[in-house]
């Protein structure tokens, strides 16, 4: 979730928190925006944070604040990072030019990753084959969370296959019956599952903006795919990210 963005669209979204046993990841990518999302966040239920270069707004001059959050300890993962040739803006055509940018973004992300033993948050859109090209590197790391997963479960089997500790992250995309998520939803293994909203963004038909109660929305329709009930679904995906973003275990 992006609290900067989502307070800028809808002020008293604190309002809408979900239960109680809730708990979320919170992402940056610019110093201004992680100051305001660390306030915010000191005012909601269990939550973590994380910063990152997106690759929808590339750029070198947060790497040091990222460099220096990540060395003391002010980050629990790095992201989002990756990959996104999604649509017909000039810097997101698949070309070597561009590809080499994301490419030289993605690699000093992965690696201080690896060198601060932190998990990594990956955006991918339209990327999927280059992220794979990494699966050496990627599993080395303490995890791979991939955000709004956009690929086929066998594609995320072979991430698995390749011995990448991943999660398969699922928010409101997989409320519009898209048959690829709805898929990989149902046939990946249930505990890699992961629940998000990726508030404001992504917003569910009729709604303005996302909000953070639009997880339970999520929760329930992973519960209706495989076939469980609301308490079990919970504690999966509860238990699945700790594992995922602490490498801990739900007590």
């Amino acid at each position: 979730m992006h609290l900067a963005d989502l307070k800028a669209r809808d002020p008293k979204f604190m309002l809408s928190l979900p239960l109680n046993e809730w708990r979320g990841a919170v992402v940056a990518h610019d110093m201004e925006e992680f100051e305001i999302s660390e306030a915010l966040r000191a005012s909601l239920p269990p939550t973590i944070a994380g910063f990152g270069i997106h690759p929808q707004g590339i750029r070198w001059d947060t790497a040091d604040f990222l460099c220096a959050l990540a060395e003391n300890g002010k980050i629990a993962f790095i992201g989002e990072a990756g990959f996104d040739f999604f649509g017909d803006r000039p810097e997101r055509i698949r070309n070597p030019e561009n590809l080499r940018i994301q490419r030289e973004r993605f690699e000093f992300q992965l690696h201080l990753a690896l060198e601060r033993n932190l998990p990594l948050l990956v955006h991918m859109r339209r990327s999927t084959d280059i992220i794979m090209g990494y699966g050496k590197e990627m599993r080395r790391l303490a995890a791979v969370i991939f955000h709004c997963w956009p690929g086929r479960a066998a594609e995320g089997g072979e991430f698995l296959r390749k011995g990448v500790n991943a999660y398969f992250s699922f928010g409101t995309p997989l409320l519009r019956g898209g048959p690829r998520t709805t898929e990989s939803c149902t046939l990946l293994p249930a505990d890699r599952i992961l629940s998000e909203t990726d508030a404001p963004w992504q917003p569910p038909f009729g709604a303005p903006h996302t909000k953070l109660g639009h997880i339970s929305r999520v929760a329930a329709h992973i519960a209706s795919l495989r076939g469980m009930d609301s308490g079990e679904t919970g504690l999966l995906l509860r238990r699945n990210f700790l594992r995922a973003y602490t490498q801990k275990e739900l007590e």
